[in-house]
């Protein structure tokens, strides 16, 4: 039950401290983004929002709130595709998923408030990885995540939107297969990958699990790139 202001690194620092749980050289901590987004108060309440005209018409082509449908615009950078109860955006931090993330889950719903995403992951993510380093002087990584739908394919996945001390993608072009073939495309998105573990763990209802640890990965390597390296360049997409 994270609010507005609240120290989360200390709070994760604390809880680990609290239940003893043993971090090693090598270990990767995955913090669901909304924990992060509540500390930094990235809330936004629907009722104080004046929808423009672009959004009511948009709104009512896909019949969703013209509030809500103006908090997503006002979080893209372009619009994508849309359908009925479908926004499909592109977020102003380069994500390509449904209403730019913006979400009502899990927050108290007393006041019509919805949770916009944190203003920079990759940043989040090297705050929470610098202090639970220094703390525990131990050489960990962390990554922030969040879900999406995948175009062609049902169901939600955790993705990596921040990470900190971590290679998330790994090129394996030019290195060679079973039968001697060469690799021409094969890139890895370690991250998302970890995301995506850490997120059947996490759960997306009632769990109450917004941080994962995740041990012996033995593919792990530190690194000083960051989640944005995931983000395909607009000129690369098919889809877009």
């Amino acid at each position: 039950m994270i609010e507005p202001g609240d120290d989360l690194a200390s709070i994760i620092y604390n809880n680990i401290m609290d239940n003893n749980i043993k971090i090693d050289d090598g270990d990767v901590i995955a913090v669901a983004q909304k924990v992060i987004s509540k500390a930094e108060n990235r809330y936004r309440c629907l009722d104080e929002i004046a929808p423009s005209e672009d959004a009511k018409e948009l709104a009512n082509q896909i019949d969703k709130d013209p509030q809500f449908v103006q908090a997503v615009l006002d979080e893209s950078a372009k619009v994508l595709r849309y359908r009925h109860n479908v926004l499909i955006v592109e977020h102003k931090l380069g994500f390509v998923h449904a209403n730019a993330g913006i979400d009502r889950s899990n927050i108290n719903q007393t006041t019509n408030k919805v949770l916009l995403l944190p203003k920079d992951p990759d940043a989040s993510a090297g705050q929470i990885g610098n202090f639970l380093s220094d703390k525990l002087k131990k050489n960990i990584s962390v990554i922030v995540t969040d879900t999406m739908g995948r175009p062609f394919r049902n169901g939600i996945v955790g993705f990596a939107i921040g990470s900190f001390n971590l290679e998330v993608i790994r090129d394996e072009r030019g290195k060679v297969d079973l039968f001697d073939n060469q690799l021409k495309v094969t890139q890895i998105g370690v991250g998302d990958e970890l995301a995506a573990a850490a997120s059947l763990v996490m759960g997306q209802a009632s769990e109450g699990k917004p941080l994962v640890v995740i041990k012996n990965f033995k593919g792990r390597k530190p690194s000083k790139e960051n989640a944005q390296v995931l983000i395909r360049d607009e000129e690369y997409d098919l889809f877009r």
